[in-house]
């Protein structure tokens, strides 16, 4: 149990940890070096900015969601994109319904996405008629004012910030670099589902391990190339220095909850006996109510009943709409009142097309 939590538990909290860190770091990079255009410009994209999130939503596994909640949390896309993501997602299950059912997989995909789009595009509207989005209580600010940095180069003297290295910059380079050799090892990067018969679990490593390593090498970057001023000001004091702790003890505080309740309680067998008497509503209750728990594991079972002919294909779909993997433990990290508002929606979504499934079958 113990060897489980530090590989499973441990390894996750490291990897969303990282990389929401160092995406909002090369987010707050772009855009004071690009003087907020492209900030303004993707503010300004509504329909865009939905399109993006969902195709993000649709890549297998949490990236694509981490890399849309550091957008929403920035301040980048609004709340329909967000919901958009969420809804587009099916997190780690991806890889498991590609590897036993890519022909169903595939339908499923693109019923999410275009579910993701249409509920894009009506949150917008409802948002829209509001001062602000859901969002603005995040505690991520882009740095937009043009202050004295603005006007000096972002790109500082490699050598010098060597010969004349900070105590914070050198903490940021170890950090990044004992990150990238934990993942190169094998160490971080593999997202381990309960019961281990998962035969998308190799995929997972390589796509998960490939994507952190290209936004770890992107974050060194930055690191040793901007001047201290930017490293400070903009890294240092806001990203490390606001979000850091937040995001961390957040999403240990879920991952650790999930983990004993995984360890408690036997979900698979519940499950099977919940849906054993093959009344469409009671799949439909645990489907929603499992896809609640932000983790990727409990849901491979109702693939696996799926394929076995035992939950119907409503059921599947609630489940699909309802979870979001370990995506969404960010966004519960920075602003719990959109996180509850994304599920509430979802819940209903699921509760819809389940019903509708139900009418037709």
């Amino acid at each position: 149990m113990l060897h489980e939590f530090l590989t499973d538990v441990v390894g996750q909290i490291v990897v969303i940890t990282f990389f929401v860190l160092s995406m909002i770091m090369v987010l707050e990079y772009l855009n004071v070096f690009s003087k907020g255009h492209v900030h303004g410009f993707m503010q300004r994209q509504s329909g865009l900015q939905i399109l993006i999130a969902a195709v993000l939503g649709i890549v297998p596994g949490c990236i694509g969601t981490y890399t849309a909640v550091s957008l929403y949390t920035h301040n980048v896309i609004g709340f329909g994109a967000l919901l958009a993501n969420l809804i587009a997602t099916t997190g780690d299950e991806a890889f498991w319904m590609l590897s036993k059912m890519p022909d169903k997989a595939l339908m499923i995909f693109v019923g999410l996405f275009v579910l993701s789009m249409v509920a894009g595009y009506i949150a917008n509207i409802f948002v829209s008629k509001r001062s602000n989005s859901c969002g603005q209580e995040s505690h991520f600010v882009l740095h937009n004012t043009h202050d004295h940095h603005r006007h000096q180069s972002l790109h500082g003297n490699i050598i010098e910030n060597f010969r004349h290295i900070s105590a914070h910059r050198l903490v940021l380079l170890i950090s990044i670099i004992v990150f990238i050799v934990l993942t190169l090892c094998g160490f971080l990067g593999e997202h381990h589902h309960h019961g281990g018969e998962v035969e998308g679990d190799e995929e997972g490593f390589n796509f998960v391990s490939v994507i952190s390593l290209v936004v770890a090498a992107v974050a060194l970057y930055v690191v040793v190339r901007v001047p201290e001023h930017f490293l400070e000001d903009h890294i240092w004091h806001h990203v490390i220095g606001q979000h850091f702790w937040k995001i961390l003890t957040w999403t240990s505080f879920a991952l650790v909850i999930v983990f004993v309740v995984n360890e408690v309680c036997d979900i698979e067998t519940w499950v099977k006996q919940f849906s054993g008497g093959s009344v469409y509503i009671f799949c439909m209750v645990a489907a929603i109510l499992i896809g609640l728990i932000p983790e990727s594991g409990p849901h491979v079972v109702f693939i696996m009943l799926y394929c076995n002919g035992v939950m119907p294909l409503g059921a599947l779909l609630a489940n699909c709409i309802v979870q979001d993997g370990h995506g969404a433990i960010p966004l519960f990290a920075e602003s719990k009142k959109d996180f509850f508002i994304v599920k509430g929606i979802k819940v209903v979504l699921a509760v819809l097309i389940g019903a509708a499934f139900w009418w037709l079958s």
